[in-house]
């Protein structure tokens, strides 16, 4: 984030920018992108573009421009200019290039497929200041912030989804040639146009496909409970809207949501809801020559018994000192407890932050006296000589009778050591007598079938957006444990805050932010205003360091211009229309700050 007050650092760049141009008036939207590069401390005199393997292109945008920009590359054969899509990031997807000459200019600067052109990391440019500005723009010759990149005259614009109105990626076109501005963006502006319209087509094209299945499952024989989505539609016949109501239904198209994102889930899936009840669910795929248009999931509501049972079975909530008794909660406990008495190798499968190893530590003070517990966390190094010194460490602490091992997070082992462990856990079945959990992270766990076949009791530990009726009892938990004296409580207003955060680090996060509030000085009660910008958002995606802070800078400049838009996007230097892309990016809603 910035080093500089707005108001200095938009005067030294505008300086800055006049002394390399020598233009007689400074463009404000090329002043502010020079501004934005002197913040991230880009540097001049070098290029620096990140190169990403594996761009993703089966995105919506690239199978909506890709077979536009090869027509268009037909067209405009041996012409010195290069056509290109990136994604929302600034990473290229795609570049089509007709006159030899410029493709040795363009891959000299890295202006080529896997490089990411975001003005973070190279300032000033087409692709970078369209997508950080939200506006078509033309950045020709010395406007570029870079030295290296000012032989080039760029046009990009921003594509948006034609529904749901958020940023995708650009379109850029690049040249050599000192031509009319206007016109070269004119020709970016159609091009982009051009692409929005496919991916209208593609999105519309998906959803009448999503609709005729949705109408296929209710008219079958016995259509039961019937839901179908995907991120832009939800449909739920009659049969469902009344038979699950409250706060089962916010659970269910929860989980739905979740479900539909991740295009390779298909089968049958149980989930705890609120209320008790388990909602078996059975996802099938909308496939379609456009790609996944959503999921169509034939629902099954299961009584209270099956939950009974697993809360019968274990009254370990309490006696293992766990805080919660949502039922998700209830059933990973019981079912990990039972498996962990039996000896039974454990895969114990959450997102990060969940809890997985405050189970285990539950369990094993519980029901492991005079065991030793050891965390094995993944090699540092893929060299043969870590990893077979990594191997025998596990051998040797599972051959130990008294020890239970918890491998930890093995999504992040690579293939072959993967199946050297697989081996050596094979080879040691029934001879070792240490107790084994693993660890892994949800989205990750396909991968692992020859290890999950091992631990013949895979829980799932549920994330904390999941276990709304927790979050209370978890958060005064946390403030008696930072604030033993017991001076403080939350608010009822703070309280409800906390509980509409979606978490998207889970109880970790909710803990950090306890921890945080519990060190500054306030009075008897926790209110509202006392609590951090995060908490004040509704988006579920873990954002790294450098987002986290700009995700801040907008919500405390909303707060302290009472929610006004305009004048917070003139603060920070940036676009209303860029303010409010990234406000949906962030989850962040003006009106919830008030």
């Amino acid at each position: 984030m910035a080093r500089y007050q707005p108001a200095s650092s938009l005067k030294l760049a505008k300086e800055l920018y006049l002394e390399v141009t020598k233009e007689p008036i400074a463009q404000p939207l090329v002043v502010a992108s020079w501004q934005r590069s002197m913040e991230y401390e880009v540097k001049s005199g070098s290029l620096d573009a990140p190169y990403l393997e594996n761009a993703n292109l089966d995105s919506l945008l690239a199978r909506a421009a890709l077979p536009l920009l090869d027509k268009l590359h037909r067209q405009l054969a041996d012409e010195p200019v290069s056509t290109m899509i990136t994604d929302r990031d600034g990473v290229v997807l795609s570049r089509k290039v007709s006159h030899e000459g410029l493709t040795t200019q363009l891959n000299r600067v890295c202006l080529a497929p896997g490089h990411v052109f975001s003005e973070r990391y190279v300032g000033t440019n087409g692709i970078g200041t369209a997508l950080a500005s939200g506006r078509p723009v033309t950045i020709a010759g010395k406007q570029h912030y870079v030295e290296d990149l000012r032989e080039f005259h760029c046009a990009a614009v921003p594509i948006l989804h034609p529904t749901r109105r958020t940023l995708l990626g650009a379109f850029n076109l690049t040249t050599l040639r000192q031509s009319s501005d206007d016109m070269l963006l004119a020709f970016a502006c159609s091009v982009a146009a051009q692409i929005e319209g496919e991916i209208a087509a593609i999105s519309s094209r998906r959803e009448r496909a999503l609709f005729q299945e949705y109408i296929e499952a209710c008219s079958s024989v016995r259509p039961g409970l019937v839901l179908a989505l995907n991120r832009d539609l939800v449909m739920m016949n009659e049969q469902l809207r009344t038979a699950v109501t409250g706060p089962d239904h916010h659970a269910l198209l929860d989980h739905a949501r979740e479900i539909a994102d991740d295009r390779q889930l298909e089968g049958t899936r149980s989930i705890a809801l609120p209320s008790g009840r388990v909602a078996e669910l059975r996802v099938s795929r909308c496939r379609c020559e456009e790609g996944d248009g959503g999921a169509i999931l034939r629902v099954r509501l299961i009584g209270r018994s099956q939950l009974d049972r697993a809360d019968s079975a274990s009254p370990a909530g309490p006696v293992l000192g766990l805080v919660g008794s949502s039922p998700q909660w209830l059933r990973a406990v019981a079912e990990s407890e039972a498996a962990f008495l039996t000896g039974t190798p454990l895969h114990l499968i959450g997102e990060a932050g969940v809890g997985k190893r405050t189970l285990v530590e539950a369990l094993h003070r519980s029901h492991s006296a005079g065991r030793r517990l050891e965390m094995a966390e993944a090699p540092v190094s893929d060299a043969p000589a870590v990893t077979e010194r990594w191997l025998h460490d596990i051998r040797e602490l599972l051959a130990v009778p008294y020890v239970v091992l918890v491998l930890r997070d093995v999504h992040l082992l690579g293939d072959q050591l993967r199946q050297q462990l697989r081996s050596l856990l094979t080879h040691l079945d029934g001879k070792s007598t240490g107790q084994l959990v693993i660890t892994s992270q949800p989205s990750m766990v396909g991968a692992y079938d020859q290890l999950d076949q091992l631990c013949r009791a895979a829980v799932v530990v549920p994330p904390l957006r999941h276990r709304h009726g927790d979050i209370e009892h978890l958060a005064r938990s946390f403030l008696r444990k930072y604030r033993p004296s017991g001076e403080s409580t939350l608010s009822a207003d703070a309280l409800t805050l906390l509980q509409r955060c979606p978490w998207p680090e889970n109880v970790r996060q909710l803990e950090s932010v306890i921890r945080s509030l519990a060190r500054q000085p306030f009075g008897q009660s926790i209110q509202v205003e006392d609590l951090p910008p995060e908490c004040r958002v509704f988006s579920r995606k873990v954002l790294t360091t450098i987002e986290a802070l700009e995700r801040d800078a907008i919500l405390r400049g909303l707060m302290v211009r009472n929610s006004n838009v305009q004048r917070t996007a003139q603060d920070l230097g940036i676009s209303r229309a860029t303010m409010y892309r990234k406000m949906r990016r962030y989850g962040i809603v003006p009106s919830s700050l008030t």
